[in-house]
Order: C-alpha cells, then sequence, then structure tokens
C-alpha cells in the first residue's frame, strides 16, 4: 500500500505509551535529611549581617530622638564596620569529609 508505514519494525509505534514495557525500577537518589541549607558566599552572608544590623542601629538611633541625618551616618557606617567584621573576622569555611 502506498502512503502506510508499518511504525512497529521501528518502534516509533509505542514511542509515547510503555504499552507493554516493564517500566522498571526508578533511579532517584536518596534525599538527605533534613536537606541542607542553600550555600550562600561569605560576602552575601556579610552583607546581609551589616544591612540588618546597619537598620537596627539605625532605627535605635531615632526611636531615642538622635535627629535623622544622624542617624543616617551612624547606621551607615555601623553597617559597613558589621560587613567588614563579618568578612573578615567571620566563621570559617566548613570542612567537606
Amino acid at each position: 500500500m502506498v502512503g502506510v508505514v508499518d511504525e512497529s519494525a521501528t518502534g516509533s509505534a509505542s514511542f509515547w505509551s510503555n504499552a507493554g514495557r516493564d517500566p522498571g525500577p526508578l533511579h532517584s537518589s536518596a534525599m538527605e535529611f533534613p536537606p541542607r541549607p542553600p550555600a550562600f558566599s561569605p560576602g552575601f552572608q556579610a552583607l546581609v549581617w551589616g544591612v540588618v544590623l546597619g537598620a537596627y542601629v539605625w532605627l535605635g538611633l531615632l526611636a531615642i530622638g538622635i535627629g535623622a541625618g544622624s542617624a543616617v551616618l551612624f547606621g551607615l557606617v555601623a553597617a559597613v564596620l558589621i560587613f567588614f567584621l563579618v568578612r573578615l573576622c567571620g566563621e570559617d569555611q566548613l570542612r567537606r569529609d
């Protein structure tokens, strides 16, 4: 016949279905429990510490009645100093055994 192709010879007839095939075991690796947290670089961690604690200093200074300009200045200085302190003296990298 013209225009008719026997697809069973190439296996393309059953390409999208698992009819007649053994699905076999799933090959997934076991998950660690508890899952490991994402790995952030030490510089990013120092930045987060600096921003959060600098904002805390800024809000604390505003709360006790220091002027807004002085509070911003001291908050920024505190954020930069905290960033460098955490970056330079922060925890060592974990060892991978």
